[in-house]
């Protein structure tokens, strides 16, 4: 049987404890870990003449609407400043003063296009816009030709005769 030590050393993990790298844990309640803000003013809404905010509370991770001096939340927003895009709210006993929070914008590169098939383009082809758009005709004018081949009889076609396909009697309206 394999022998495991009785106790880690005291003191081998408190590194890890102190600055983990997952972030604060839920108990300490520290929110975020990195001194942010308990709340954070996200999005505002204008709806039939009223205004509508979305605050999110940091330490708990959740999000709520509230409006202009909504009572009924542990936040109440006292004023709105269109032109700043600031907003004063009144948050466990202190007032707090949020600016809209804008969003981070992430740009990634676009997927690399398909090379094009077989140079079997019609004609037609050659005289269209070049890049992307002729790339896209080319695979419209396989995928014709692709479904035309499917649809293609497989042996001889009947003609039609009187015998074979006798005509429809006319339909009469009472």
């Amino acid at each position: 049987m394999p022998a495991f030590p009785a106790d880690p050393a005291q003191g081998q993990f408190d590194s890890l404890i102190k600055s983990s790298p997952f972030g604060s844990s839920a108990s300490t309640g520290a929110p975020g870990g990195n001194g942010a803000a308990p709340l954070e003013f996200r999005s505002v809404l204008m709806d039939k003449g009223e205004y509508f905010f979305s605050l999110h509370e940091t330490a708990t991770r959740s999000s709520q609407w509230v409006g202009l001096k909504e009572s009924g939340q542990p936040y109440v927003v006292d004023s709105y400043d269109a032109d700043k895009g600031s907003i004063q709210v009144k948050y466990h006993g202190q007032t707090l003063a949020l600016s809209l929070k804008l969003a981070q914008v992430i740009v990634q590169a676009p997927p690399p296009m398909p090379t094009p098939g077989p140079a079997n383009t019609p004609a037609i082809i050659a005289n269209a816009p070049s890049g992307d758009e002729a790339t896209r005709l080319a695979q419209v004018a396989e995928e014709i030709r692709r479904r035309r081949a499917l649809r293609a009889p497989q042996g001889p076609v009947p003609q039609p005769n009187a015998t074979t396909n006798p005509p429809r009697p006319a339909a009469t309206r009472p």
